[in-house]
């Protein structure tokens, strides 16, 4: 039984809940302003230590930056890029802002305020902050880290509930897909020159860009025009990392004859194990900007061709890949395996609209054709 006391205070009567905890352990709740406070708060805490949901309240000093380092400890199963991610947004948005604070003083409400204030940092070893919101793939990933963290206190019985879940986060922006008809794709390919190979192979294999300047030269065999994609590429502030592709399992994907005689040229006098494409220091490329050659090219080709769409970065190559082989009478499965995708599902989610069009062959051809059969069958009476 807990004992409810009053006590007197230089701003008048104050109530103290004096209990032992589980353990036994004699403790002091006060400041109440009112015995009826007091007495509700002592039936709530004898209820939470009937029903095992009692927190020792000391556990909620704890500081983000204590649990921040189990946290860390629990990625032994992370990608070397996810690690890289992680690492990145805690140490520029997260922990500027919450490292020192205890747990148990943290409100949902200012996690729903930070999470609107987050801004864009350049890029680099020491990037700073700009005036441009983050993308909400940044906000989505710093809520991701601190919800994390704010876990293992939950897990730990530190605080009772996680003060970051359950609040509204920003809606990713759909992609915007473009496809290229295969003379625009062959247009591009000769507007970036020497590089050309490189974006033939993303724009009809749909190799993520990281997959494709991971690839070594024993990785394609070029008599039955396939390539083995084992590894993907990364740059991250402390140099390039290699990982297994995103989907975590290797596949292997076909690349045209027109493609394979590319790559041929490419790989003539390099070793096996020697990298496709190689930067000035021999390790992998680096992604294309929107100075690179690739850039330049595509805005040739506009002026060139009015019909050339706007928007077209190196990973939208993976969609001009995907409406290529849709458009070549390639099955959901087939495109599916080619772009690496957990599922045929995810495929169908994907590109619904280069489907469409079998909705038409379903109904005017093959349906109108079994009902034109069962028609002729029928006997008039």
């Amino acid at each position: 039984m807990a004992s409810i006391t009053p006590y007197k205070t230089t701003t008048g009567r104050k109530w103290r809940v004096q209990y032992r905890d589980p353990t036994g352990k004699g403790r002091t709740k006060q400041g109440f302003a009112r015995k009826s406070d007091a007495q509700a708060w002592a039936a709530k805490n004898t209820t939470a230590m009937g029903d095992g949901d009692w927190i020792a309240p000391e556990l909620g000093t704890t500081t983000i930056n204590d649990l921040a380092n189990t946290w860390k400890q629990s990625w032994a199963h992370l990608k070397p890029a996810t690690k890289s991610i992680n690492e990145s947004t805690w140490r520029i948005h997260v922990e500027p802002m919450w490292g020192d604070r205890q747990i148990k003083t943290i409100r949902q409400s200012e996690i729903q305020v930070w999470l609107g204030t987050i801004k864009k940092h350049t890029s680099g070893k020491h990037p700073e902050p700009t005036n441009e919101p983050a993308s909400p793939t940044t906000v989505r990933n710093c809520h991701m880290v601190l919800a994390q963290i704010l876990d293992l206190a939950v897990q730990d019985r530190m605080i009772p509930s996680n003060p970051a879940r359950g609040v509204k986060l920003p809606k990713k922006s759909p992609g915007i897909k473009v496809y290229l008809t295969p003379g625009q794709l062959q247009a591009l390919v000769r507007e970036c020159g020497d590089m050309g190979d490189r974006i033939a192979l993303l724009g009809t294999s749909g190799l993520r860009y990281g997959e494709a300047t991971a690839l070594r030269v024993g990785d394609i065999d070029f008599l039955r025009r396939r390539i083995r994609v084992e590894r993907n590429a990364r740059h991250t502030t402390a140099g390039p990392i290699y990982g297994t592709p995103k989907t975590g399992e290797q596949r292997t994907v076909a690349i045209t004859e027109w493609v394979a005689g590319l790559l041929e040229k490419r790989t003539r006098g390099k070793t096996k194990d020697a990298l496709l494409w190689t930067a000035t220091n021999g390790g992998p490329l680096r992604p294309l900007g929107h100075t690179s050659f690739f850039a330049h090219a595509v805005k040739r080709c506009q002026g060139k061709d009015t019909s050339f769409p706007s928007k077209l970065t190196p990973h939208g190559l993976r969609h001009v890949a995907a409406g290529l082989m849709v458009g070549s009478g390639a099955s959901v499965k087939v495109v599916q395996r080619q772009l690496g995708h957990a599922s045929a599902a995810m495929t169908l989610n994907v590109y619904a609209d280069l489907f469409d069009g079998d909705l038409d062959v379903v109904a005017e051809r093959r349906l109108d054709d079994t009902f034109s059969k069962c028609r002729g069958n029928v006997v008039a009476t």
